[in-house]
């Protein structure tokens, strides 16, 4: 393996992060399509969004408790109800998709337990576990789907039941406190998701709501970091973007460019016997961390299911996402939609580009002995996050790219290649060419990898995480992996596959179904760093929750902000 030194131009990126990262990134990132002056790729269409108002929100002051959360005997009959409801929530139809026979066998190196990849620099700073002192009857789930994001020593955590934050993050332990979810909307069901806006030093939550007639719909919060109980609140229901009051949004997201948030969803009828459409909201931080009322963009399709949004502080004045799963024609395994929204416009664009085909189909994670069950049993490939970094990640400089800059999309492909379990594959495109270049992998042919969450720092580096279990052979020869937690780096140090990774948490106990999703962010300040949450059933059948902070050991960024 060939170690290349970061590059002069990488080292400023970190010594003037904290004070100059708008320039920062102005200068790391390539002009973007939306601001670029070259002419427009080739196949890119075009389509107006349209426009909503929302009034000012409310100032709520979350309940909040030492210990963690446990929702009363109403509020778990209605989490029971609203769960099944969204368990028998009907999928996108599919057109002509690809199967296991349409995989080219993968290659290269295998990422293993038993042949670790971590230099010795690759460092995990901090592993906390959120405490479950409630003998089980904590508000946690085995469909976790975590999200954990930070400013310096103030850490906020969600799941699909909790909120967890800390004020005193770089403690060892942090201190937990925990908020009832129920305080910022009375419908609330599950998929929160937290993000942190450094420029506006604001914690930005969603929450999936559930109830009847307006109460439907998904609720958006902001609230200073340093006072991460007192929350500016909106609620958003179906016909705030074109649909019907009482239709259900599923499946929400949130992440942000320079001056917005951006919204996901799948809207369903009332009775969520319909998936309608998929939509994309864009909302301006500025009003939202005012309080005030304002007016938003919407857009949305019925072509595609689900949107992955690109993660991390990379789309600055132009926003972009993705998505892989066609409903009304073939492309589903074989295609990738990229969707692009200039801040300045009331147009966004989008383009099919092909890519190499995989198993567009969901697989078992279980073990070939059955010890380990099917934990992925709600997998589909729907779930992808994107990003966008330096044309590095192929132990290639920058300028093997013309100067351009790399799109990347993490995908949980189905099992195919010779790996009879799913595994993560990752697209690479040139960003302003909007031009395929290759696919790698994150695999192994004794256990499953599921559900990848990816964003880049500072550097232009990507940092992932994703679930890992399952494993192969029977009686004394079966090697077993309950379902647990894997972080990987790709950087100047792992520029290929297998890219510098830790499997950092190992689980204890069985999950019939685990979460859609994870998420990775930057530690912030973004100095190199990264933060996720992973999760695990303990010995006691117990999900227990794990905040985890990680990157080089060199980075100074971490040591330095993690009490402030």
């Amino acid at each position: 393996m060939v170690i290349r030194p970061i590059r002069a131009s990488g080292r400023w990126v970190t010594l003037i992060a904290v004070a100059s990262a708008p320039l920062m990134l102005s200068g790391l990132y390539a002009t973007v399509p939306g601001n670029a002056s070259s002419t427009t790729p080739a196949g890119v269409q075009a389509a107006a969004a349209r426009t909503g108002h929302v009034a000012a929100g409310t100032v709520i002051h979350a309940a909040t408790s030492s210990k963690p959360f446990v929702p009363t005997a109403a509020e778990k009959a209605a989490r029971a109800r609203d769960m099944k409801l969204l368990d028998s929530l009907k999928k996108a139809p599919i057109g002509p998709h690809t199967t296991a026979a349409s995989v080219a066998p993968l290659r290269g190196p295998q990422t293993s337990p038993a042949q670790h990849n971590a230099p010795t620099t690759f460092t995990v700073f901090k592993d906390t576990a959120i405490p479950t002192s409630c003998s089980g009857s904590c508000a946690q789930s085995t469909v976790n789907e975590p999200d954990t994001a930070n400013s310096g020593k103030y850490l906020m955590q969600t799941s699909n039941w909790d909120i967890a934050y800390s004020t005193n993050g770089g403690a060892s332990p942090p201190t937990w406190n925990y908020q009832n979810p129920y305080s910022l909307s009375s419908g609330f069901c599950c998929d929160q998701t937290v993000t942190y806006v450094p420029s506006r030093d604001r914690f930005v939550y969603e929450g999936l709501t559930l109830g009847s007639g307006s109460q439907q719909g998904i609720t958006i919060a902001t609230t200073r970091s340093t006072a991460p109980t007192s929350w500016c609140v909106y609620h958003f229901d179906a016909s705030a973007f074109g649909g019907t009051s009482g239709d259900l949004l599923d499946y929400p997201k949130i992440a942000y460019s320079n001056n917005y948030i951006y919204l996901t969803w799948n809207h369903y009828n009332s009775s969520g016997s319909s998936w309608i459409d998929t939509g994309l909201a864009r909302l301006p931080i500025d009003p939202l961390a005012a309080c005030s009322g304002f007016g938003y963009s919407y857009l949305t399709r019925s072509d595609n299911f689900t949107f992955g949004l690109t993660y991390g502080t990379s789309s600055l004045d132009t926003f972009y996402w993705v998505s892989n799963w066609y409903t009304t024609a073939s492309g589903s395994g074989t295609e990738e939609r990229i969707y692009y929204w200039p801040e300045n416009s009331g147009t966004y664009f989008f383009a099919d580009r092909s890519v190499r085909g995989y198993n567009f189909s969901g697989g078992s994670c279980a073990s070939q002995d059955g010890r380990v069950t099917n934990w992925c049993s709600r997998l589909d490939p729907r779930w992808e996050t994107a990003w966008i970094s330096r044309a590095e990640y192929n132990a290639q400089a920058n300028s093997a790219f013309a100067g351009d800059t790399i799109l990347g999309v993490a995908i949980t492909a189905g099992p195919g290649g010779g790996d009879p379990f799913p595994y993560v594959i990752y697209e690479y495109f040139k960003l302003n060419a909007l031009s395929f270049i290759q696919t790698s992998a994150t695999f192994n042919d004794g256990f499953a990898f599921a559900y990848a969450g990816c964003a880049p720092n500072a550097h232009g580096y990507v940092g992932c995480a994703m679930s890992w279990g399952g494993g192969t052979g029977t009686g004394s020869s079966a090697i077993d992996y309950y379902p647990g937690g894997l972080i990987l780096l790709q950087d100047n140090v792992n520029p290929t596959q297998p890219w510098g990774y830790d499997f950092n948490l190992f689980g204890s106990g069985n999950a019939s179904a685990w979460g859609d999703y994870m998420v990775t962010q930057p530690f912030e300040p973004d100095v190199g760093p990264f933060i996720t949450t992973e999760w695990a059933v303990n010995g006691s059948g117990i999900v227990v929750p794990h905040v985890v902070i990680w990157g080089r050991g060199n980075e100074y960024g971490y040591s330095r902000f993690k009490t402030s």
